[in-house]
């Protein structure tokens, strides 16, 4: 299993067909162009995809800090487990690196001095990511409004 997710160069990258649905090029945190590639242009897959996330996952920082805060830490690890494979594969970079940290550092010393700055990146990195997609998706059904 690889630790990272892959890119594309840009002279590897089919032309994409445009649709009435199109996302726009960029979304805070996201790497729309690799995410395009790996979905084939189809962006009504990657919007649903996105929605999926942005419902699923909007909450997870917080959760993790209630389950570390708790000495929960394996359901701490698993969390930020899955969280790294999910913004992985929807090319959420940023979320992805911190989600691997702060899993990695669970897994090594999940009472260190480390694990609360890296609870607030995984945090600042899902909230970017989260208010881009309400941007451009609308408001999660799981919102409160």
């Amino acid at each position: 299993m690889t630790e990272t997710p892959p890119s594309d160069s840009a002279d590897q990258r089919p032309a994409m067909p445009r649709s009435s649905g199109r996302l726009p090029d960029n979304l805070p945190g996201i790497d729309v162009d690799a995410f395009r590639v790996m979905a084939r242009g189809n962006d009504d897959l990657i919007r649903k995809l996105l929605g999926k996330f942005r419902d699923t996952y909007s909450g997870k920082a917080a959760e993790i800090s209630a389950d570390v805060a708790a000495g929960r830490f394996q359901q701490a690890i698993s969390t930020a487990h899955t969280l790294k494979g999910v913004s992985g594969n929807i090319r959420a970079t940023a979320v992805f690196e911190a989600a691997k940290a702060l899993e990695a550092a669970l897994k090594a010393a999940p009472e260190g001095p480390e694990i609360e700055p890296l609870l607030n990146d995984l945090a600042d990195a899902l909230d970017l990511v989260m208010a881009g997609l309400e941007d451009a998706l609308g408001r999660s059904s799981n919102s409160s409004a």
